[in-house]
Parts: structure tokens; C-alpha cells; sequence
């Protein structure tokens, strides 16, 4: 149970300690006096999203610690697995700076926002006027049931979870060897069109590099053979070429071989004159050889082409395309040789399926029997809760099979004798549904494992009668629970054990809201100011106060 609460810094509260107590604990204050900012504070310390703009103006940090005692067993073994220590006392501490930096210890141990989480679980429990919200979409409605049953429903439904991942593998081994005999048939098409298309194109790695160069080549054959000729012309071809001057220089050094330096250039004229004699021969070869062959020039064209319309499908270059090939020719032949393997998978999927459907039914057995208990339940509190005639009832549907099996659920409800059944969200006023909030709280309580249960204003749009019965109904709860509630109806808050005020002034030019333990003739006062709805409270108001608390 929470014991303490201190706040520092959030929103228009500046520095704030307040003390619970076992039983039923009462939030009072006027509206806008900030009994919301507690709620704030608690969800903060317990692990919500930090968010900064709860930082009280002109303060660099907020500070939030709660204290919790007489801790179950199941809180002390998450601490335990976490070697924190812990003597039966929780300490849990958090700040926030205006930077969204944000730190947290629990009994002095720093951790993440994912352990806070994790130990705080099983904590408290919110129960708030807008929680009607969550009850009243069909979505959460299988899950409440769920909840309601408990561990029973949770075996069959980690069953069904590991079916469901059973078929998930089967399928995609089914999938791997080409699916059903449709998907395959299609499959082996594509892969047979595959390869045949890259084999008509008989590649060859390194093709592609000698086409380009030929193509180059050719494209370019006119301008070769024009400036090659040229050269091959001034390099051996008449008196006055390179060949011919080179050969009378080296001649004329002959006689002077007497002299080193000379001979040496004489050696070095030859061997340039037989070098560019050979670039010569070469060139006048090229020539030579140069076609002009339109013909080749446009199959190199379509081959390239071809070539570069299979690279933008199989590959970045040939030789990609060719293991492309190898491995479609490995896929295609093991699709065909798995017929085998396929019949063995599909009768395993078939088995899966029955197996899934079989905890299915048995789930949605289970589910039907708890229903008319969950529905008679309801039925007894809303009947305390003085909606006599109130019809409730869980209504089956069937949609498809997965993880949490086939059935789809949906509460009906009718708020009087005679008048037909319709989803919540319908036909149930504001002041039902919280009263229905109310009562599904009542009946989960001990499924929910915690000390402490937050309300938040649960008797919003209930009076007279009624709201005396939901005060009984709390008061209930608080034999078993540490019950932590915020009011404005003086039957409700008469009901306390301990009572908290929340108050707001002003002072030096700043808001300031402060909540402390209230006493003797104050409680008497504050809940006549719930009566009369004045400033000065009456005396009758007071008298009717005091009839409330005794």
C-alpha cells in the first residue's frame, strides 16, 4: 500500500508531503484546486511518459517520491530477480529537468523507465470517469472476459499461441516449395521462363567487355584509319619519314665506333629505328584491317542490348546472371522434386489446424461457462448499485481463427425492464457506465493483484440514492484494498477513513496548491461545503454533515 507521497516542482504544486492510510483515503478540494495533480504525480513516479511541461514555471526540476509498505510477495520476487533489496519497503524516486532529462531509483538503485515498469506493475490500479471509455469499445470486451477468468483462459491461449506459431513455420516451408499447387504451377513458369531466357542468350563472362571495345572500335573505324594513316605515313613512308631519317642519322655514326659516347647513341638510334619500324608495321596492320561492316556494327548493338536488358533483371554484370541462373535451375528442380515433402507438410498443417481449432472450441467453452458467471456477477452489483431490472450479458459471435481463437465478444446492455439490449455505447448513460465501471472494478479486484486502487472521480454524474450505494460499494472495496479517491459527493467522501484537502492560494504573484491531512470539525466543514456549494457553509449543511460521518 502507498503510505507517502512526496511531490516537489509539478505543476502549481511546490513542495507537497502527504501520508495515506490503510482503508478508504478522501481527496477533497474545490475544482481546478489541483486533486488532478496528484494523479499526475502518481503516474509519474510509477513510470508514465515524462513530460516536461509538468514542471512547475520557473523551476529547472521536478521531484516526485513514493513510498509503498506491506508489499505482496509477487513485487518482492520482481526486486529480488532484480537484486534490489528490499525489507518490505518500497522507495520509489524520480526527477525531470527542463532539459527532458529524466532519473529514477527504486530503494537507492538507479534504473530504467523499463524496470520502474516492470516492479510497479502491480502496484496501483487507476480507476478513472473517463475509464468508461476503454470499457465500452468492443475491442477490450474479449479481454475483460479473458481477465475475469484468469488462468484457466491463459493456459489454453499460450496453447493456441504455439499452435499459431506452428502453422506460421508450416506455412512458410510450404511457401519455400512454391506454396499450393496453384502458386507453385505459377512459380514453375516464371522460373522455367527464367531460365530459358538467360540461357538463349548463351553468355560468355568477359563478352561484354570485348563487345564494347569492338563496338568502340568500329564506331570509330573512319576516323582510325584517317589519322593511324596519317601517323604510319610520317612514321615510314617516303624520304623524309621518321623510319628513313632515323636510318641515315644511325648510318652516319658507323665509323666512329672507336668513341663510347658516339657508339652508345649509334646502338640507342638503332634500336629506336627497329622500335618504331615495328609501331609502323603495327599500325599499317590496323589499318589494313579496319571494316567498316555496318552489319557488325548493329548485332553488336542488339547484343549489348540484350545483355543489358538481362543485367537490369538477373544481375549487375554476367557473371551474376549466370549464378542467377544455376540457382533458379536448383529452385525450379527442387520444387519438382518435392512433391513428397509437400503432401508430408500439408497433412502437418492439416493436423495444426485441427489441433488449433479443437483449443478454439475448448477456449470458447470456457469462455461461455464464466460469461454467465461474469454476467450474473455484474447483474448482483449493478442490483446493489440500485439499477434493479438492469440486464447485462455477454454476447458470442464467431470471426476468424488466430491467436486468441474464433470467438468475438460484446457486452449488451439494457438500463431497464422491457427495453431490448443494445452494445454500451448506445444505450448506457454516463452515470450507468461508471456505476458499471464500478462493478466490473468490484469483481476484478482480487484478479488484479494490487494494494492500492486509484478513483478518480468514479461518482461523476450520480446523486441521491445512488451515489449513497456507490459509497457503500467503495467503503466495500476499502476492507480488502487500500482505496485512494477523489470526489465532489458528500455521501462518497463521508465514507473516509483519512482525508486529504487540496487548497490553492496565491502568493507573491504565483499559484500555489498544497494538499495536507484534515482533522475533527475541518472534515465536517469541507464536506457541508460539498452540500451547501457555498463559500460560507450553512449551518443545516454542517448538521447533514455530521449525520454523514456518523
Amino acid at each position: 500500500m502507498l503510505s507517502s507521497l512526496y511531490i516537489s516542482n509539478l505543476a502549481l504544486i511546490k513542495n507537497c508531503e502527504i501520508n495515506f492510510k490503510k482503508g478508504f483515503n478522501v481527496i477533497l478540494g474545490q475544482s481546478g484546486a489541483g486533486k488532478s495533480i496528484l494523479i499526475d504525480a502518481l503516474n509519474f513516479v510509477l513510470g508514465a511518459k515524462a513530460d516536461k511541461t509538468l514542471i512547475r514555471s520557473n523551476e529547472k526540476l521536478m521531484r516526485v517520491e513514493a513510498v509503498f509498505e506491506n508489499l505482496n510477495e509477487k513485487i518482492k520476487d520482481t526486486l529480488n530477480s532484480l537484486e534490489i533489496e528490499c525489507e518490505d519497503q518500497l522507495i520509489l524516486s524520480r526527477t525531470l529537468n527542463v532539459d527532458g532529462k529524466s532519473t529514477i531509483r527504486v530503494n537507492d538503485i538507479p534504473v530504467t523507465t523499463k524496470t520502474l515498469k516492470e516492479i510497479t506493475s502491480n502496484l496501483m490500479d487507476f480507476c478513472g470517469q473517463y475509464d468508461n471509455v476503454g470499457l465500452i469499445n468492443e475491442n477490450n470486451h474479449l479481454s475483460i472476459l479473458d481477465h475475469f477468468i484468469g488462468d484457466e483462459v491463459d493456459a489454453i491461449l499460450e496453447k493456441i499461441s504455439i499452435e499459431c506459431d506452428n502453422l506460421s513455420e508450416i506455412d512458410r516451408e510450404i511457401k519455400a516449395l512454391g506454396g499450393n499447387e496453384t502458386e507453385r504451377n505459377r512459380l514453375k513458369e516464371i522460373l522455367a521462363f527464367q531460365i530459358q531466357e538467360i540461357e538463349n542468350a548463351n553468355l560468355v563472362e568477359g563478352e561484354e567487355e570485348e563487345l564494347s571495345e569492338r563496338f568502340k572500335f568500329i564506331s570509330q573505324g573512319e576516323n582510325i584509319c584517317e589519322k593511324v594513316g596519317g601517323a604510319v605515313s610520317k612514321l615510314d613512308e617516303g624520304m623524309n619519314s621518321v623510319t628513313s631519317e632515323l636510318f641515315e642519322a644511325k648510318n652516319l655514326l658507323l665509323s666512329f665506333s672507336d668513341f663510347q659516347d658516339i657508339a652508345d647513341c649509334q646502338e640507342r638510334l638503332n634500336s629506336a629505328y627497329y622500335e618504331i619500324k615495328d609501331v609502323a608495321e603495327i599500325l599499317d596492320g590496323i589499318v589494313k584491317n579496319t571494316d567498316f561492316d555496318e552489319n557488325e556494327l548493329e548485332r553488336i548493338d542488339k547484343r549489348l542490348d540484350l545483355i543489358k536488358g538481362l543485367k537490369k533483371k538477373y544481375g549487375k554484370d554476367i557473371t551474376e546472371i549466370l549464378s542467377f541462373l544455376k540457382e533458379t535451375k536448383e529452385r525450379l528442380d527442387n520444387i519438382e522434386n518435392s512433391e513428397f515433402a509437400l503432401n508430408k507438410l500439408n497433412v502437418k498443417k492439416e493436423k495444426a489446424l485441427k489441433n488449433l481449432n479443437d483449443l478454439s472450441e475448448e477456449l470458447s467453452s470456457i469462455r461461455k461457462k464464466y460469461a454467465l458467471i461474469l454476467e450474473e456477477k455484474i447483474k448482483a452489483e449493478l442490483n446493489d448499485l440500485q439499477m434493479k431490472g438492469t440486464l447485462f450479458k455477454v454476447d458470442f459471435s464467431r470471426c476468424e481463427i488466430g491467436r486468441k481463437g474464433f470467438d468475438a465478444v460484446k457486452f449488451i446492455f439494457s438500463a431497464n425492464l422491457g427495453q431490448e439490449m443494445k452494445d454500451l455505447s448506445k444505450t448506457a448513460s454516463g452515470g450507468e457506465l461508471s456505476r458499471l465501471l464500478l462493478a466490473f472494478k468490484g469483481i476484478m479486484l482480487d484478479k488484479e493483484n494490487v494494494a492500492t486502487v486509484v478513483f478518480d472521480e468514479i461518482d461523476s454524474g450520480i446523486s441521491g440514492q445512488t451515489a449513497g450505494k456507490v459509497a457503500e460499494k467503495l467503503n466495500k472495496i476499502a476492507e480488502f484494498v487500500q482505496v485512494i479517491c477523489i470526489t465532489h459527493t458528500p455521501v462518497v467522501a463521508s465514507k473516509g477513513d483519512e482525508f486529504i484537502l487540496v487548497t490553492k492560494r496565491s502568493e507573491d504573484g504565483e499559484t500555489i496548491s498544497n494538499a495536507e491531512i484534515i482533522k475533527g470539525e475541518e472534515i465536517v466543514e469541507q464536506i457541508a461545503r460539498l452540500i451547501d456549494g457555498n463559500e460560507k457553509v450553512s449551518s443545516t449543511a454542517l448538521e447533514h454533515a455530521r449525520k454523514l460521518l456518523d
